[in-house]
């Protein structure tokens, strides 16, 4: 499958080896991203793939910002290999790439590559989810 606005690079930084995580989030399927986005709450969605190097590294810190939350935020995986179309709405150019969404479904920020935890922290702080 062709994936025309996926980056070069990104598809070099990602292996084809499968890495099990620790603590993986669940993944979406285009109509559960659409969901997700108008359920009125803080959305993060990694954009990424399965066996993308930097994708899998990313897993444990997504699991621990979900339990970290709670109920107040949903953090997913979506594809963007298996869905190129919904990643090309999204304007992904690059795997991983992190995206907050507000409670009203506006993107509120967004990070390429690996986002390191207290990082990731901050940025959410100052987007308004605490």
């Amino acid at each position: 499958m062709t994936f025309p606005s996926l980056n070069i690079l990104a598809l070099v930084a990602c292996s084809t080896i499968s890495l099990t995580a620790q603590g993986h989030v669940p993944a979406l399927d285009p109509p559960g991203l659409s969901q997700i986005l108008t359920s009125r709450k803080w959305t993060v969605i990694e954009f990424g793939g399965p066996t993308c190097v930097p994708c899998v590294k990313m897993q444990p810190v997504l699991a621990e910002l979900q339990q970290a939350f709670g109920s107040r935020a949903q953090i997913r995986n979506f594809y963007v290999t298996q869905y190129p179309r919904e990643a090309q709405f999204h304007k992904i150019m690059v795997m991983p790439t992190q995206v907050v969404f507000d409670p009203s479904g506006k993107e509120v920020t967004r990070h390429i590559g690996y986002w390191p935890k207290d990082e990731f922290l901050s940025a959410l702080a100052n987007a308004g989810l605490k």
